[in-house]
């Protein structure tokens, strides 16, 4: 069985080859399907574990409650006459808790219920609180529109005046009262958008884009629309995956085209942000002014994806377990991008789910357990890829993981009664009974947070209704139990001695004697009449009572056969109930398991064979240090035998495996057992007192000493020492082996260390592991902290550099030290700069005034005269206790001047009737021309025969001696002039170059446009076309422009004909639908887009927008009939013409 076959429940995904988390390997391969943590040598790691394993813990109770261990379990019959504890009175118990409400519009009613169990049937009363924590009865009498139903509130249109706040159920019977969950109705609000006109977005086409909605006050939350003006359609981002409504009201655009630009409108709607709401048929809503996204056209290029700095991003910001929580991915960049999320090394939690094109992740009801780190990857094509992580913390109401639970306990004992909750914020707790806080009452109540302790119980007193409460920001919840203090007479009815029991010759026999009694009562045994005078306590005589009053008979023989009565007594009275016992043969343990040492990790053997007679059925277990032993699915246990020698064989034995095991052999009448003790020979245990000794402290050392731990039987061989910072959090090995006789103190039980190499003035907690032959055992506890002495700072700032600024500035940067680096309380900075190439110390010049501490980075003018020059720099830090080291030494360049370089040979070259190819020689990046390094170039145009013209200018970043210029008018004479770039500015103007771009593209779209089959996998194309007007080009062709119809027109190909009326399209595929727009070109560029056409294999296809029904083409004849009748029925209705 390999690890293959392992799988995250969370999303199915297959757990591959990971070594180093597993125990060894041959926990790998053990059978099982759960992966657990299992101690090693060096840690917890994994290891295998099937369904049904039982794996042990601790359980630790108050000795003055010891007596629970004894007592048999209580219900709400014990002390009665009833057998069906269901059946039995009780007080109330709260099982349906009323839920918050939210009004988002006009509600005819509203109501919520609580719901309790109890006998007799509890009554209950509705109260509203209000913010000053005043409360009054909800009841018709208070306010008609009131309606009380047991714990249904119904109340008849709700308005926010009267009816918004706090409101709580109290249930109550004759055993007390109990308080429900505090419910909140609140009212929602909506405002209106401002009247004001927005500012047009202007984008770039091709790029990304973004419109911010600015909605309206609100409470508690809203929906968010985009409706698009041209089209009179609601944005839709399913249809247009380059499009994102974000649920913080945002559009954005991954990649924005011409054609989308309009006007938008933001549609905002109120809603309950993930509570219940009422009022939700026609919440209300506003819709905003227009919005115009402009979009200036550029040439396209493949870019990105770039995930915006907006996310991810979550919603609710502050999410609330069992809330609905959105994590949402947006990438920039030319499409189509894909999606995917992950967390970390867990997997997503079973309730996610991916919406909007994989950019959403919802997680239902989101748990605490959900939290962690999520990563969006966004990827285009087959490479390029940009991914981005969010920390996801669930926060909760609290909730609580160990409820309290009802107590039946005797008069004049103690009670601890315990709750736990969950909750983020951690909770505060406090104490209830029957609806009334309570608090430590000296000598009978103690109240610890969520622990409270009752001392000599008393019915009168302590009766009653208990809740435990758990509060945070979110809320406060409860949680309930009954205590009964019981005062009885005893009594045998329901549970009499056996009348007739068996016990082996050689056996032991036990005889239980249970009655139902309060307070706990004395017991007395007699046989055949004759008191057998036992003392209580005593548990070494053969025949002896037991704490719970059970008669405990060891190594049974024939005179042990007869009658017993158990009599008991309490100080309500007495009770017997009797039994027999007959005596019969015994069974024996012949091969009995012996001493044995094993090392860790190995497999011991230990026998047990019993003697047992041929015509008696026995049973076979085991004990580990006087508790039962689970062998069912254990991947440490197993029966079997070895050299025809029954035994039990522990196999990858650990140090927890160590101690006493006893075999038990047991039939019908008697048990056998033997015992003996298995060593573990493994790791030593964590060493013990760590500490340093303050005499010993300097500015980069101290001694630690420490007390050795357990040996688990093998000597030590040496240590290690790790050490963190106190404001670190990982930990650093620092000493990897000191040999065990090197940290012996003479005449001390104490081992010591001579830590070295730590940072001055800084606090440090050490932790040690020892080591034998068989491994590194599990470190210590920390240590306090220890502060070394203060001293000046020891190393040097990193990553000097600089340059940059205004024209005549020396900038100089570095990282300043982290705070565990300065060497005491503060520090500051020496920078240091010189002429690359000046020799002697005397060279170097530095400020007057040190920098503080927060800063990296100084700036000194060396004049205008020194542009873009070299010079050395190095930076020291320095504290009150003297100077640090210097950084290495960095070259930086001074700031740049303005280029005196020009750009020659400048040309312009028309590309289509609204752009032209400017085009120069490209300048030499020196720095005697450039005054500095080349960044790129700047044209500049403007309309030649304007007599006052406006000048445009584009830049790129490229050394490339050529760019497109766009957004031209058709058939206009443009001036152009270029300048060349760096980081101070623009060079001198170019001579200028005169060019006029192309007369207008084809006006009039081709129309009549039809589609056939035409082959397996292709259709033809036929149309009307088009003639060129005298302000245009010469038409030179025709583009049959084609595209998937679920698809975006930018991913539309091509096929591009001369000047003829039809056009076959090839790679059509079978049962997809396609959109197909027809248009002519000329040297003026593309013209406009002919009527959107749909076609399959088949042939053109006709949608029906209204009803999106898509209907097969008919002939031509047939349509013609269909249009002519249309147009006689709309005649008639409208007594018009139809031609």
């Amino acid at each position: 069985m390999g690890t293959g076959d392992l799988q995250w429940k969370g999303d199915g995904t297959r757990i591959q080859q990971a070594d180093q988390y597993w125990l060894n390997v041959q926990e790998m391969f053990n059978p099982g399907l759960h992966i657990v943590y299992t101690y090693a040598v060096t840690g917890y790691l994994w290891g295998r574990e099937v369904e049904s394993s039982e794996l042990p813990y601790i359980c630790e109770i108050n000795m003055n409650e010891a007596y629970r261990i004894a007592q048999t379990h209580r219900d709400y019959d014990y002390g009665t006459s009833l057998t069906d504890p269901v059946l039995a009175p009780r007080g109330p118990d709260m099982i349906l808790q009323p839920t918050s409400l939210v009004s988002v519009g006009m509600a005819d009613s509203a109501s919520f219920e609580c719901v309790a169990t109890g006998n007799p049937a509890p009554t209950y009363t509705i109260v509203f609180i209000d913010n000053e924590n005043n409360r009054s009865v909800v009841s018709p009498e208070v306010d008609s529109r009131y309606t009380v139903t047991n714990g249904k509130v119904t109340i008849q249109y709700p308005n926010e005046r009267n009816d918004s706040g706090t409101y709580q159920c109290i249930a109550e019977n004759t055993f007390g009262s109990i308080l429900g969950n505090t419910m909140y109705f609140t009212f929602g609000s909506l405002g209106s958008f401002s009247n004001v006109d927005r500012e047009p977005v202007t984008a770039l086409s091709h790029e990304s884009a973004q419109i911010n909605c600015d909605p309206p006050i609100h409470k508690p939350a809203v929906t968010y629309h985009w409706l698009r003006w041209r089209t009179g359609s609601y944005v839709r981002p399913d249809l247009t995956p380059y499009i994102f409504i974000s649920r913080n009201g945002k559009l954005y655009f991954s990649v924005v085209s011409k054609e989308d630009e309009d006007e938008y409108f933001c549609i905002v709607e109120l809603t309950s942000n993930n509570g219940a709401a009422i009022g939700t048929n026609q919440p209300p809503s506003r819709t905003s002014r227009p919005i115009l996204l402009h979009v200036i056209q550029q040439v396209e290029t493949l870019w990105g994806p770039e995930i915006g700095n907006d996310f991810p991003a979550v919603f609710p910001a502050r999410p609330i377990r069992g809330q609905n929580v959105y994590l949402e991915c947006l990438a920039y960049g030319s499409m189509t991008i894909e999606y995917s999320w992950s967390r970390g090394l867990l997997p997503l939690p079973t309730t996610a789910r991916s919406l909007d094109h994989n950019r959403v992740l919802m997680i239902e009801g989101a748990q605490i357990e959900d939290s962690g780190t999520y990563t969006c990857q966004a990827t285009r094509g087959f490479g390029s890829t940009a991914s981005k992580s969010f920390t996801l913390s669930i926060e909760a109401k609290p909730f609580f993981s160990y409820p309290l639970s009802d107590r039946h306990v005797d008069i004049g004992s103690q009670l601890t009664w315990r709750c736990e909750a969950k909750a983020f914020p951690t909770p505060t707790y406090s104490w209830y009974k029957n609806g009334v806080k309570i608090t430590s009452v000296p000598g009978e109540i103690t109240i610890a947070k969520n622990v409270m302790v009752i001392n000599n119980l008393d019915p009168v007193k302590h009766n009653g209704m208990y809740q435990c409460s758990a509060t945070n920001v979110y809320g406060e919840v409860f949680t309930e139990g009954q205590l009964r203090v019981l005062a009885f007479p005893l009594s045998f009815i329901k549970k009499p001695l056996e009348e007739r029991m068996f016990a082996a010759i050689g056996g032991n026999a036990t005889i239980i004697c249970d009655p139902e009694a309060a307070p706990f009562p004395t017991f007395t045994w007699r046989k055949n009449g004759v008191d057998l005078g036992l003392n209580h306590g005593d548990m070494t005589s053969r025949i002896r009572i037991m704490q719970n009053g059970n008669l405990f008979i060891q190594n049974v023989n024939q005179g042990d056969a007869g009658v017993y009565m158990c009599s008991a007594e309490n100080i309500y009275g007495s009770a017997s109930s009797s039994g027999t016992i007959a005596v019969t043969s015994s069974t024996v343990i012949n091969v009995a398991p012996q001493p044995t040492s094993v090392p860790v990790n190995s497999t011991a053997f230990l026998t047990c064979a019993a003697s047992v007679s041929t015509q008696i059925e026995f049973i076979q277990t085991w004990n580990f240090n006087g508790e039962p032993l689970d062998l069912k699915d254990n991947l440490h246990y197993a029966l079997g035998t070895s050299q025809n020698i029954q035994g039990l064989y522990i196999r990858l034995a650990q140090i927890k495996h160590a101690g006493d095991y006893e075999c038990v052999v047991m039939t019908t009448m008697d048990t056998s057992s033997a015992s003996a003790r298995l060593t573990v020979l493994g790791p030593p245990g964590p060493p013990a007192g760590l500490y340093a000794d303050p005499t010993t402290i300097t500015t980069s050392s101290m001694r630690i000493k420490w007390s050795v731990g357990a040996l688990n039987d093998l000597s030590i061989d040496f240590y290690t020492v790790q050490a963190r910072t106190e404001k670190g959090h990982s930990w650093t090995v620092i000493i990897p082996f000191i040999a065990d006789v090197d940290t012996i103190i003479p005449a001390s039980d104490k081992h010591m260390a001579d830590v070295t190499g730590l940072k001055p003035g800084v606090g440090y907690l050490f932790r040690l592991s020892a080591a034998n032959s068989l491994g590194i055992g599990e470190p210590s506890k920390p240590s306090d902290i220890f502060q070394t002495l203060p001293a000046p700072p020891s190393i040097a700032p990193k990553q000097v550099g600089g340059g940059g600024g205004s024209v005549g500035d020396l900038t100089l940067t570095w990282t300043p030290l982290a705070e565990e680096d300065w060497g005491g309380a503060v520090v500051s900075y020496i920078v240091y700069w010189r002429l690359l190439g000046s020799i002697g110390e005397s060279s170097w010049a530095r400020p007057q005034n040190e920098i503080r501490s927060d800063v990296g980075k100084y700036v000194h003018t060396v004049g205008q005269e020194f542009y873009y020059t070299q010079y050395e720099v190095k930076v020291q830090a320095i504290n009150n206790f003297g100077r640090g080291p210097n950084s290495t030494i960095a070259v930086v360049y001074s700031a740049e001047d303005l280029p005196i370089a020009v750009t020659t040979n400048v040309k312009a070259w028309r590309h289509n009737s609204t752009a032209i190819m400017v085009m120069w020689d490209p300048v030499p990046d020196v720095r005697e021309i450039m005054r500095g390094r080349l960044l790129g170039y700047q044209v500049n145009y403007f309309e030649r025969n304007n007599s006052d013209p406006i000048i445009n200018s584009i830049s790129w970043r490229t050394h490339d001696p050529e760019g497109l210029v766009i957004g031209l008018l058709p058939y206009t004479w443009y001036t152009f002039d270029v300048q060349v770039l760096n980081t101070a500015g623009m060079g001198q103007i170019s001579e200028k170059f005169h060019q006029r771009t192309y007369q207008n593209a084809p006006v009039l779209y081709p129309t009549e446009v039809y589609v056939h089959s035409y082959g397996a996998n292709s259709v033809m194309v036929k149309w009307r076309g088009v003639s060129t007007g005298v302000y245009e080009e010469p038409l030179q062709g025709f583009k049959v422009r084609y595209w998937l119809s679920n698809d975006d027109i930018r991913t539309a190909k091509d096929v591009i004909v001369d000047k003829v009326d039809q056009a076959v399209v090839y790679g059509v595929e079978k049962n997809n639908l396609y959109k197909l727009r027809v248009l002519g070109f000329s040297q003026g560029g593309d013209g406009n887009l002919g009527e959107t056409v749909y076609f399959t294999l088949g042939g053109m296809v006709y949608v029906d927008p209204s009803v999106s029904e898509i209907r097969a083409s008919a002939d031509q004849s047939t349509l013609s009939i269909t249009v002519l009748l249309l147009c006689i029925l709309w005649a008639l209705l409208v007594k018009d013409v139809c031609d």
